[in-house]
């Protein structure tokens, strides 16, 4: 009996331990031809009310029509971004919110707003000039980005780990 208990709680462990599995979306043949990056993402706002962001996320799209999943480390969906030329909107837990730019949608999701075409470019291993940004590519083969942003106050840090 002693040892179906142990049993018990060494399996009770292993699932807490394991990654779950996320919900597969339902995707159109074009969303499903999109450029995908899945990884860990995080932002750090420094300044007089410093925060951080650090979540794990799906990245689907371009700077024009995309969408940002972001996930805790248990894989419940923290927020869903999405974005299109008529939309600009984040889903967190049945309720929407809606901005008017790709800007607000990012300060309110990670705490800093994020150049979100930049980042795209960044991932793709391209130098995109951002103003107040400076990006470091040296790793993006690697899977991992890392930029700053100097200007506007207060500085801002993001950093990516793809997946691979």
């Amino acid at each position: 009996m002693r040892c179906w208990w142990i049993a018990l709680l060494m399996s009770t462990l292993l699932v807490g331990c394991a990654t779950p599995s996320r919900t597969a979306k339902s995707f159109s043949t074009e969303q499903a031809n999109m450029p995908e990056w899945q990884g860990r993402i995080s932002v750090q706002v420094l300044g007089d009310t410093p925060s951080s962001m650090s979540a794990s996320f799906l990245l689907r799209g371009d700077a024009k029509n995309g969408e940002l999943d972001l996930y805790s480390p248990l894989g419940t969906t923290l927020g869903a971004l999405q974005w299109t030329p008529q939309l600009v909107q984040l889903s967190d837990g049945g309720k929407h919110q809606y901005f008017n730019s790709l800007a607000e949608l990012t300060e309110k999701a990670t705490g800093a707003a994020l150049p979100v075409e930049a980042i795209f470019g960044w991932l793709q291993g391209q130098q995109v000039n951002i103003r107040g940004w400076q990006a470091d590519l040296s790793s993006v083969s690697q899977g991992s980005l890392f930029a700053r942003r100097t200007e506007p106050a207060p500085e801002v840090t993001l950093r990516i780990k793809l997946d691979q």
